[in-house]
């Protein structure tokens, strides 16, 4: 096991994760650390080697980073480190810093930070790319006032800010970069596999984060999370079980809270190599599903059947396209047309530790396919070594999950649907290269009406349906446990946001 030690690492850290991870805390309950414990642990800290583009990561690194918008917990748009706007044109925008803004490490940030750092994911290839993929140019004008020209209208700017994280503009060529961020957190600690550490920004530029420490401990087993909620040793968990929610609902002293999700589980087939690169048997594929009981089985009937690569509450979602129905004996003729008549084995990669229940639908998805005459070796590995694998291209048939975290479909055509290249495409595990798909989603992005990017929204998800690089499957619920020691709200995404979080004392 690797441990990173970070900046303002200290030994008094490196204890209380130890502690922790012995479910023994060092001095007894504090109320001035919450205690989380989380399946997984993050794949990196912003923006540095393995950060891989993953919600929960993003959700984490909020904590320490900020861009010139955020998101409220119902996903709203409001100011973060922009104090208010001003859209002159269709392709420009002009922000005003807020007054006083200072880094975790005290220095104060400047017109210039941002533009370098809204500048610097496309130079560098980090993440976060393809959410700034339409600025042209981000020019500052004072230490205060910053001018970004889009390369074409973009009628959604605002809802991908809040992942240009914004760090000193001397940091940015710094190998590794330092985590110098604006969040109400900065990193302490880190012990990969086990957990991190959080604590308070003295810098921070609104009221000082209702936690003096954040622990975040992995805790890979989930009725392990739940007792260590139950019994005292944790604030919140993450993932609860499915299984023991009703139980748990029941139960005083704790919350379990349990609402539909935002991601979408897919199989993703690699169109340009064998055996996917055959139209016949990725329809096959799809026709040897049955969604339904993939619900059932796999996600204990807390999920929905998905249709498209996004959720009915993200804008873009079509509601005319429906999920086809069961088909074996159509699935075996098209097997069979496409020179495979005695079947075909292929190895279905997946995690275990990533999306509720994942390693219990890609048994269930094998399971569906083989009586189609698909066999599958299924490969359920940590997310750490996951993510490396179907970025690297060595995967040609994965279960993956996406969650359009701005509410927009766009997310997910942009990263997942267009073809590889510099400013899209970041994450098309599929290989899919398709003109009309760019078209659509081009043609979505230079949208200068609301109604017209919605409409090619909807094209581009349809076009991309007949393609059947990406197979919707499910959108499974999310769940989460509180303890009685934490106020919470939970967020409509139930995302684990501590400044967020009080001590219940302070209802």
């Amino acid at each position: 096991m690797r441990s990173v030690k970070l900046p303002r690492a200290s030994a008094a850290a490196a204890v209380v994760l130890a502690a922790a991870a012995a479910c023994r805390p060092a001095t007894g309950p504090r109320t001035d650390r919450v205690v989380l414990a989380v399946r997984a642990d993050v794949t990196g800290f912003f923006p540095n080697p393995p950060l891989a583009n993953e919600a929960y990561t993003w959700l984490v690194n909020a904590n320490v980073f900020e861009g010139l918008t955020s998101r409220d917990p119902e996903h709203r748009i409001e100011p973060a480190l922009a104090l208010r706007w001003e859209n002159p044109d269709e392709r420009t925008y002009v922000f005003e810093l807020r007054e006083g803004l200072r880094f975790s490490d005290g220095r104060p940030v400047r017109a210039r930070d941002v533009a370098a750092s809204l500048l610097a994911p496309a130079r560098h290839g980090w993440p976060n790319r393809d959410y700034l993929h339409s600025i042209e140019s981000a020019e500052p004008q004072g230490d205060r006032t910053l001018r970004i020209r889009t390369r074409a209208p973009d009628l959604v700017l605002l809802t991908k800010l809040p992942w240009g994280y914004v760090l000193p503009e001397d940091a940015l060529s710094a190998r590794p970069v330092p985590m110098v961020g604006t969040g109400p957190y900065r990193v302490e600690s880190w012990t990969r596999g086990r957990g991190f550490l959080l604590t308070r920004n003295p810098h921070y530029r609104g009221p000082a984060a209702p936690f003096a420490e954040v622990l975040f401990l992995v805790e890979p087993d989930g009725r392990k999370r739940v007792s260590l909620v139950t019994s005292g040793h944790a604030d919140l968990a993450d993932h609860v079980p499915f299984e023991v929610l009703d139980d748990l609902r029941t139960r005083p002293g704790v919350l379990a809270v349990e609402r539909p999700g935002l991601t979408v589980m897919f199989l993703a087939l690699r169109v340009d190599r064998p055996p996917f690169d055959d139209a016949r048997v990725r329809e096959a594929v799809e026709l040897a599903l049955d969604r339904e009981a993939l619900v059932a089985s796999a996600l204990g009937g807390h999920g929905q059947v998905a249709t498209q690569l996004v959720p009915a509450a993200v804008a873009g979602f079509d509601p005319t396209l429906r999920a086809r129905g069961r088909d074996l004996a159509g699935a075996r003729r098209l097997l069979a047309e496409a020179g495979h008549a005695d079947g075909l084995e292929v190895p279905l990669d997946g995690t275990h530790n990533r999306y509720p229940r994942d390693r219990e639908l890609l048994a269930a998805v094998a399971a569906q396919l083989a009586e189609a005459g698909i066999r599958v070796r299924q490969n359920a590995i940590d997310k750490r070594d996951f993510f490396p694998l179907v970025d690297a291209g060595r995967s040609s048939f994965h279960l993956l999950g996406f969650a359009c975290e701005a509410g927009d479909a766009g997310d997910a055509l942009d990263q997942l649907a267009y073809s590889p290249g510099e400013r899209l495409g970041a994450i098309n595990s599929a290989g899919l290269r398709d003109a009309e798909v760019d078209r659509l989603i081009d043609s979505a992005n230079n949208s200068a009406t609301p109604f017209h990017r919605l409409q090619n929204l909807r094209r581009a998800l349809g076009r991309l349906a007949t393609l059947r690089s990406y197979v919707p499957l499910v959108v499974p619920n999310e769940a989460v446990l509180v303890g009685s020691r934490v106020a919470w709200e939970p967020p409509l995404d139930l995302g684990l946001r501590p400044a967020d979080m009080r001590p219940a004392s302070a209802r």
